[in-house]
């Protein structure tokens, strides 16, 4: 509930980002920087049709990295900087309608040393996810492509409930990928599990002024809780099946503007599952 309730300050009132401290911490010069097309399935059974795309950013070094959408990242920031310029740019409805449809995950890899940090927001409230740092088993074919301009072999992994297809270059000497993915002598190009229900496919790779690879977290503090990986799945499944302005409604949050709770579902059908799925399904 302190979670949720500060959820809701943090809309209603314009002075809660300006309370903040931000975190922004260099943890090592970038190697590259790569530009990735993310595409999710959010009809199991339209495929073909109902596709959520976002574009994704890798900054990687030799010990680090951060996969995060880059407009987020520069929404949060500003926020946090200046708030009402923000608001300016992107007025009434239009701000969460933005903000709603960015990819809100970001994944930092071996920060803490040895773990991945995830910073999600669900269920009203902003986690911090840290795990081990699992390095997929990983299975080199004799396939290879050509991808922007790189030669690519194919390489295949069960992991985390899905079974992956990536293409990495040993061209680019660098371990790391898009999401979670890592642990090829190369860079991961292209990646898709076998349904087609996501996939990250670069667009973009550069080594010029890469700058740095860093550690951030714009969040209103203290609006975010700690978990861990599969809690937090079975937790998010959970609050994905739920209509969050129900929610809301019956939380007493609003007071007397509480709607009339009757007309509203309770919960929703979820018609996808996440990258991982070896979790317990209530």
């Amino acid at each position: 509930m302190f979670c949720r309730l500060l959820f809701l300050l943090s809309i209603i009132s314009p002075f809660i980002l300006s309370a903040q401290i931000a975190t922004e911490i260099k943890l090592e010069p970038a190697l590259i920087t790569v530009k990735y097309e993310r595409r999710m399935v959010t009809d199991s059974l339209d495929r073909e049709n109902k596709i959520r795309i976002s574009s994704m950013t890798l900054k990687a070094g030799k010990s680090y990295s951060a996969f995060y959408e880059a407009k987020r990242k520069w929404i949060d920031s500003m926020e946090y900087v200046n708030d009402d310029y923000i608001r300016s740019l992107y007025k009434g409805k239009e701000y969460y309608n933005v903000k709603g449809k960015l990819w809100r995950v970001r994944i930092f890899k071996n920060y803490p040393e040895g773990k991945i940090s995830t910073h999600d927001s669900f269920d009203l409230c902003s986690w911090n996810i840290d795990e081990d740092m699992e390095k997929p088993e990983w299975n080199v074919t004799d396939s290879t492509a050509n991808i922007l301009g790189y030669e690519c072999i194919m390489a295949t992994t069960k992991f985390r409930g899905r079974e992956w297809n990536v293409w990495f270059t040993p061209e680019i000497p660098v371990s790391d990928g898009p999401w979670k993915l890592w642990g090829l002598p190369g860079l991961i190009l292209h990646a898709s599990d076998s349904n087609n229900d996501y996939s990250f496919s670069a667009l973009e790779v550069s080594d010029k002024n890469p700058g740095y690879v860093e550690y951030f977290d714009y969040r209103p503090q203290p609006i975010f809780e700690s978990t861990n990986r599969i809690k937090s799945l079975q937790r998010k499944w959970k609050a994905y099946h739920e209509n969050i302005a129900y929610k809301i409604a019956t939380s007493g949050m609003l007071g007397d503007k509480t709607p009339d709770v009757s007309k509203m579902k309770k919960t929703f059908i979820l018609k996808f599952d996440f990258e991982e799925t070896d979790y317990p399904h209530e």
